[in-house]
């Protein structure tokens, strides 16, 4: 199921990536006037989007959104911060008829740095805040009972992207991503890879 979902995904940012970088008002190709360059705070390089998650299959589940924020530092370089939610469901190991539940809340920060048009390396560090529930055996019985911890992790995400315009300033992303740091706690543990895909627009 993991592997439909990466081909669908897959081809969606191959199918957008045909596309070019600039469209004027009539839809037609075109490329933005030359102005000139300001000094300071410009916000026509605000960034704003955000990312969505999933995954389901094997007894595995995981959905989230992640709302972002960020400036374009250079043509070929933005970063920012954002703040995620995600909940993720897999099979516990010692019972693995019974799952593992987390509810976690992430604030993060980001950037991105852009090779070749659409094509670009990304990286985020994330501090996660996880509300952990999951089967620990009864100390008289043995049988599990479902138990609540809260817990924390570090997080280090790193891989490639590739974004395609829809029209104006909105792009739309596709990101294939591994953690590197693989904390006992981390949602993505044993998960060599993730896949987001998005939508982020600069005003």
């Amino acid at each position: 199921m993991k592997k439909i979902v990466f081909f669908l995904i897959l081809c969606t940012g191959f199918l957008y990536a045909s596309g070019q970088e600039v469209y004027n008002s009539s839809g037609k190709q075109g490329f933005h006037k030359k102005t000139k360059k300001s000094k300071g705070y410009d916000p026509s390089k605000l960034v704003l989007g955000g990312g969505l998650s999933a995954v389901f299959g094997d007894g595995y589940a995981l959905a989230g959104i992640s709302p972002i924020v960020g400036y374009r530092v250079a043509n070929n370089f933005c970063a920012g911060v954002g703040l995620g939610y995600l909940y993720q469901k897999s099979p516990d190991w010692y019972f693995p008829t019974l799952s593992d539940k987390y509810n976690i809340v992430y604030p993060n920060v980001w950037a991105r740095y852009t090779v070749w048009r659409g094509l670009y390396a990304t990286g985020a560090y994330e501090y996660d805040i996880i509300s952990l529930t999951e089967p620990i055996p009864d100390g008289i019985t043995g049988f599990p009972v479902n138990t609540t911890i809260h817990v924390s992790a570090n997080c280090l995400l790193a891989g490639v992207g590739i974004k395609q315009p829809l029209g104006g300033r909105v792009s739309f992303f596709v990101e294939i991503m591994h953690e590197f740091l693989q904390e006992q706690y981390s949602p993505y543990v044993n998960e060599p890879l993730i896949f987001r895909a998005g939508v982020c627009a600069g005003l």
